[in-house]
């Protein structure tokens, strides 16, 4: 039986998520709000001007972590820290895995209010 586990999903500034790779130009996070999957998405909210982003919370008790890469080897410790350092990886090096979820459409209005900062 496949089961859904309902998120709730929370409207964040995109300059609150922190980033744990690079993003390629020209194609337009638990408690430490590293983004797991959805970099050129938050790059765009911020091009385009959105005050929010919507966001979906996981932790990475609950989500497989890995590398895009040959030879390479990622565990969610070091995605952390290099969220919080600046260290980011080259575009396209990790991958997650999320358990199955429902999420809800978010009204475009709701995007250009700022929500309040984290």
């Amino acid at each position: 039986m496949n089961k859904r586990r309902i998120r709730c999903i929370r409207l964040l500034s995109p300059f609150d998520l922190k980033a744990h790779e690079h993003t390629e130009r020209g194609r337009v996070e638990e408690k430490s709000l590293c983004i797991m999957d959805g970099h050129h998405r938050r790059l765009a909210t911020i091009h385009l001007g959105l005050a929010a982003v919507p966001v979906v919370g996981f932790t990475y008790d609950e989500v497989r972590v890995g590398s895009r890469r040959a030879g390479m080897e990622v565990e969610a410790e070091e995605l952390i820290a290099r969220a919080m350092s600046g260290a980011l990886f080259p575009p396209g090096s990790t991958r997650h895995v999320f358990p199955p979820f429902e999420s809800t459409a978010i009204p475009l209005a709701e995007l250009l209010e700022a929500p309040p900062r984290v």
